[in-house]
């Protein structure tokens, strides 16, 4: 219940900040002005983001006494230039990883990259509502340990392809620096190939399917060196 508020408050703050961002976008210049200096996500400018997120989760089943505390960390660093207005093709790359302690401990981690495409929806020159997709290349891998049996373990490694979908506001300072807040949607589809410790290994295909809260700031430049 606590993380649906959360996320609640959340979707609030965002559809608030979209609207004020509409109202807001009513008394700038047209879209097929000559003055694009309105907006910083202008053509031929260069963004670079950082960002990322952090979670825990515990679970306890009351009748056994078994608990299972779930740690969860992911990083992305994007690039990208603008080449329409508010239009943004770039890279981007998502590290994260997993920690399961219980009577399964398990360490998971996923590397991510592949092309991003974002659309900056309101033309105004604090900020706007943004939203990110990107197609890529994911590798995975993990072990498993039973507590009750710490010789056996499971090793799976493999590779697929990725979906990284980010709804978020981006709030700019100074036509130059921005704050970034929203959502993230990351899905994989892989194929692994399991090892266990007494020599048997099996092949298998997995999804993995995460949703997260993102925070994190970006770098507007109207140059990519500079």
């Amino acid at each position: 219940m606590k993380k649906f508020i959360v996320f609640y408050k959340l979707f609030l703050l965002l559809f608030i900040a979209f609207n004020t961002s509409l109202v807001f976008s009513q008394n700038t210049v047209p879209e097929d002005s000559t003055d694009n200096t309105v907006t910083p996500f202008r053509k031929g400018r260069w963004l670079t983001s950082l960002s990322g997120n952090i979670s825990t989760t515990t679970n306890e089943l009351k009748s056994t006494n078994n608990k299972t505390i779930s740690n969860n960390y992911g990083i992305n660093l994007s690039t990208g230039t603008f080449f329409k207005e508010r239009w943004l093709f770039g890279v981007t790359f998502q590290a994260e990883r997993q920690e399961t302690k219980g009577v399964i401990d398990i360490v998971g981690e996923s590397f991510y990259i592949g092309p991003q495409f974002a659309r900056y929806f309101s033309k105004t020159k604090d900020g706007s509502l943004f939203l990110n997709v990107s197609p890529g290349f994911v590798m995975y891998r993990s072990s498993a340990t039973i507590n009750e049996n710490p010789d056996f373990l499971v090793d799976e490694d493999g590779n697929g392809f990725g979906t990284l979908i980010s709804l978020g506001y981006s709030y700019v300072i100074r036509d130059l620096i921005s704050f970034n807040i929203g959502f993230n949607l990351a899905s994989y589809w892989i194929g692994i190939d399991s090892t266990n410790s007494d020599g048997t290994s099996e092949s298998d295909n997995i999804k993995i399917s995460n949703f997260s809260f993102t925070f994190g700031f970006s770098v507007i430049l109207d140059d990519f060196f500079l």
